[in-house]
C-alpha cells in the first residue's frame, strides 16, 4: 500500500510537472506569436507610415510645383496686361499725333490754298519773274499738299494696322486671360484637393499612431501577463523540483523499505500457495476419508467378518488405538482401487493447475482482463452461432428411406 501511494503520488506529481510544462510552452509559444504578430504589425505600420511620407512628400511638392505655376501664370497674366497697357499708351499717342498732324496739315493746305487763291486773285500786269515764281511756289505747294496726303494716308494705314494689332492683342489676352484663368481655377481645385488629401493623410497618420500606441500598451500588458505567469509556472516548476529532491534523498530507505516489502509480499504469496495447496490435499485427503468411510460402511453392511490386517508392527499409541483394521480392498477391489488413485491423481492435477492459474491470475491483473475479454467475446460468439444457426432441412424419398 505504501509503494502504490508513492507511485500514484510520484505519478501526480510527474503529470502536474508536465502539465506546467506544457502550460509553460504554451505561454512561451503565445508570447512568441504575440511577439511575432506584433514585429508584424510594426513592419507594416513602418511600410505604411513611410508610405504615407511619401503621399505627403509628393502632394507638398505637388502643392509647391501649383504655387510655383500659379505665381508664374500670373506674372505672365500681369506682363500681358501691362503690355497691353503699353500698347494702348502707344496707340493713344499715335492717335494723338495723328490728330495734331491732321489738324497741321489741315491749316497748312487752308494756308496753301489761301495763298493759291489769292495769288490766283492777283494782277496779270506783274512781271515774268513773279508770275513764273508764284507757279514755281504752286506746284511746290502741290507737290508739298500730295505728299503730306501720302503720309496722312500712310498713318491712316498704320493706324488701321495699330487698330486691328490692338484687337488682336485684345482678343488674344482675352483668350490668355481665360485660360490662365482657368488653369489658376484647375491649379486652385488641385491645390484645395491636394490639401484635403494631406489632411487625411495626416488623420490616418494619427490614426494610425493612436492604433499603434494602443496595440504597444495591449502588447505591454500581454507580455506583463505572460511573463507573470512563466513566473509562476517556473516558481511552481521550482517546487515540484524541491520535492522531487527531497524525495529523491530519502529514496535509499524507500528503496530498502520497497525491497523488504517486496519480499514480505513474495513470502506471504508464497505462504498463500502453500496454504492453498494443503487446504487443497486436506480436502482431497477429507473426500477420500469419506470414501473410505463409506466403503468401510458397505463392506462391515456386506459381512461382519472379513479379512483383517494384523496392526501388530505399529508401535506406540496408534498400534494400540487400531489393533485391526478391516482391509478395504481385496483382491477382487484392486481394479477399483486402481481406478480410483487414477481418479485421485488426475484431481489433484487439476486442482494443482487451477491453483496455479489462481494465483496466476492474482499476480496479472492484465492477463484476468484478457480472460475475461476472452470469456465474453467467446459467449458472444456461442450466443451469435446458436441465433444464427439454421439447421438444414432433409427430405425423405419416395422409397422411405
Amino acid at each position: 500500500r505504501i509503494i502504490q501511494d508513492h507511485s500514484e503520488g510520484s505519478s501526480l506529481q510527474n503529470q502536474a510537472l508536465q502539465t506546467l510544462q506544457e502550460r509553460l510552452r504554451d505561454a512561451d509559444s503565445a508570447l512568441k506569436r504575440e511577439q511575432e504578430s506584433y514585429k508584424q504589425m510594426q513592419n507594416e505600420f513602418a511600410a505604411r507610415l513611410s508610405k504615407v511620407e511619401a503621399e505627403r512628400q509628393n502632394l507638398a511638392e505637388g502643392i509647391t510645383a501649383a504655387e510655383r505655376k500659379y505665381l508664374d501664370e500670373k506674372r505672365r497674366a500681369d506682363e500681358l496686361q501691362q503690355q497691353v497697357k503699353v500698347t494702348k499708351s502707344h496707340l493713344e499717342s499715335a492717335k494723338q499725333e495723328l490728330t495734331d498732324y491732321k489738324q497741321k496739315a489741315t491749316r497748312i493746305l487752308q494756308s496753301k490754298e489761301k495763298l493759291i487763291n489769292s495769288l490766283k486773285e492777283g494782277s496779270g500786269i506783274e512781271g515774268l519773274d513773279s508770275n513764273t515764281a508764284s507757279t514755281v511756289e504752286l506746284e511746290e505747294l502741290r507737290h508739298e499738299r500730295d505728299a503730306q496726303r501720302e503720309e496722312i494716308q500712310k498713318l491712316m494705314g498704320q493706324i488701321q494696322q495699330m487698330r486691328t494689332e490692338l484687337q488682336d492683342m485684345e482678343t488674344q489676352q482675352v483668350s490668355e486671360a481665360e485660360s490662365v484663368r482657368e488653369q489658376l481655377q484647375d491649379l486652385q481645385e488641385q491645390i484645395s484637393a491636394q490639401k484635403m488629401a494631406k489632411q487625411e493623410a495626416e488623420a490616418e497618420l494619427e490614426r494610425q499612431k493612436q492604433e499603434l500606441r494602443y496595440t504597444e500598451e495591449e502588447l505591454y500588458r500581454t507580455k506583463n501577463t505572460l511573463q507573470s505567469r512563466i513566473k509562476d509556472r517556473e516558481e511552481e516548476i521550482q517546487k515540484l523540483r524541491n520535492q522531487l529532491t527531497n524525495k529523491t534523498l530519502s529514496s535509499s530507505s524507500q528503496t530498502e523499505l520497497e525491497n523488504r516489502l517486496h519480499q514480505l509480499t513474495e513470502t506471504l504469496i508464497q505462504k498463500q500457495t502453500m496454504l492453498e495447496s494443503l487446504s487443497t490435499e486436506k480436502n482431497s485427503l477429507v473426500y477420500q476419508l469419506e470414501r473410505l468411510e463409506q466403503q468401510l460402511k458397505a463392506v462391515q453392511g456386506t459381512s461382519a467378518n472379513g479379512p483383517s490386517i494384523n496392526m501388530a508392527g505399529i508401535d506406540g499409541a496408534e498400534g494400540a488405538r487400531l489393533r485391526s483394521v478391516p482391509v478395504l480392498f481385496g483382491d477382487a477391489d484392486s481394479g477399483v482401487a486402481g481406478m480410483y488413485g487414477r481418479v485421485r491423481k488426475a484431481a489433484s492435477t487439476i486442482d494443482q493447475f487451477s491453483i496455479r492459474l489462481g494465483i496466476f491470475l492474482r499476480r496479472y491483473p492484465i492477463a484476468r482482463v484478457f480472460v475475461i475479454i476472452y470469456m465474453a467475446l467467446l459467449h458472444l460468439w456461442v450466443m451469435i452461432v446458436l441465433l444464427t444457426y439454421t439447421p438444414e432441412m432433409h427430405h425423405d424419398s419416395p422409397s422411405g428411406r
